[in-house]
C-alpha cells in the first residue's frame, strides 16, 4: 500500500508540475488551459468529495498547487510587461521570478486560508527554528563558496558581478520560498500518514528532480539531476527534521547561488 501510494502521488506530481509549471512551453495554448483547468477542476473535486477518507489531504495539496501554478503562469507575464520590464536584463529576471513566486504562493495561501487549513500544517511555522537556520546557513555558505569557483564567475569578473548582486539576492530568495512551499511544504506532510516519512521524502525529492528535466540552462542534463536530487533529498529532510520550511529555504537559495548566472545567460540577461 505505501509503495502504491508512492508511486501513483509521484507520478501525479510530476505530471502536475511538468504540464502547469512549465520552464519552457511543452504545450500548445488550448493544451495549456486544458492542463491548468483539468487538474484544477480534477483534484478539487476529489478533495470535496473524499471527506473522512485518508486521501483527501493529498488532493487539497494538488488543488492548492494547481490554483496557484495556473496565477503563476496566467499572471507573471501580463504584470511584468505592466511594469515594463523582460527577461533580458537581471532586474527583469529577478523581478518575473518575484512575481511569478509571489502568485504560486498567494494562490497556495489563499486557498489554504479559504479552506480553513492551518499555515502550520505547510510547515510555515517556527518548529526547530535555531537548528534549521544554522544548518541552512551552513549549507548556503557552502553552495556560495562553490558558485564563487565556477569559470562564469572568473570570465565575469568580481567587478562585473557587484552589481548583479541585489537581482540574484531577489531571484535566489523568491524561488527557494516559492519552491519549498510548493514542493515540499504542501506536500510532505500530507503524503506521510499514506507512505511513512522515508517515501514522503523520497517523492518529493523525485517530483521536484523530474519537474526540472526542462530546464534550459544546464549544459549536462544528468549530472545536474543527480545533485538535483541530492539537494532535494536533504532539503525535505532538514524540513522534517525542524518541523518548519525556513532552514530549507535558506538552504536552497544558497544552492540556487550556483545556477543563477547560466540562467541569467540562458535568458540573455548578461
Amino acid at each position: 500500500m505505501k509503495f502504491a501510494a508512492f508511486l501513483l502521488l509521484t507520478v501525479g506530481a510530476f505530471a502536475l508540475f511538468a504540464l502547469t509549471m512549465t520552464f519552457a512551453p511543452l504545450l500548445p495554448a488550448w493544451g495549456n488551459y486544458a492542463a491548468h483547468g483539468g487538474f484544477i477542476v480534477v483534484s478539487g473535486l476529489l478533495w470535496l468529495l473524499l471527506r473522512g477518507k485518508r486521501l483527501r489531504p493529498v488532493f487539497f495539496a494538488f488543488f492548492a498547487a494547481s490554483v496557484g501554478l495556473t496565477l503563476g503562469f496566467y499572471g507573471s507575464d501580463p504584470i511584468l510587461a505592466l511594469l515594463g520590464l523582460t527577461t533580458k536584463t537581471p532586474m527583469g529576471v529577478a523581478a518575473a521570478k518575484l512575481v511569478q513566486a509571489a502568485l504560486i504562493v498567494i494562490g497556495i495561501l489563499a486557498v489554504a486560508l479559504l479552506s480553513g487549513e492551518s499555515l502550520g500544517s505547510l510547515y510555515l511555522r517556527k518548529g526547530r527554528l535555531l537548528i534549521g537556520l544554522a544548518v541552512g546557513l551552513a549549507g548556503a555558505a557552502v553552495c556560495v563558496f562553490l558558485a564563487m569557483q565556477q569559470p562564469a564567475v572568473a570570465a565575469i569578473g568580481l567587478t562585473k558581478l557587484k552589481p548583479l548582486l541585489p537581482w540574484i539576492a531577489l531571484f535566489v530568495f523568491a524561488n527557494a520560498c516559492m519552491e519549498e512551499l510548493l514542493f515540499r511544504g504542501l506536500f510532505l506532510g500530507r503524503y506521510e500518514p499514506l507512505m511513512g516519512k522515508a517515501f514522503a521524502v523520497l517523492a518529493t525529492a523525485l517530483a521536484f528532480t523530474l519537474a526540472h528535466m526542462q530546464v534550459t540552462y544546464a549544459p549536462e542534463m544528468i549530472p545536474f539531476l543527480s545533485v538535483t536530487f541530492v539537494f532535494a533529498l536533504l532539503w525535505a529532510w532538514l524540513m522534517q527534521a525542524t518541523k518548519s520550511l525556513w532552514g530549507s529555504v535558506l538552504f536552497h537559495a544558497g544552492a540556487d547561488v550556483i545556477i543563477i548566472l547560466p540562467v541569467f545567460k540562458s535568458l540573455g540577461a548578461i
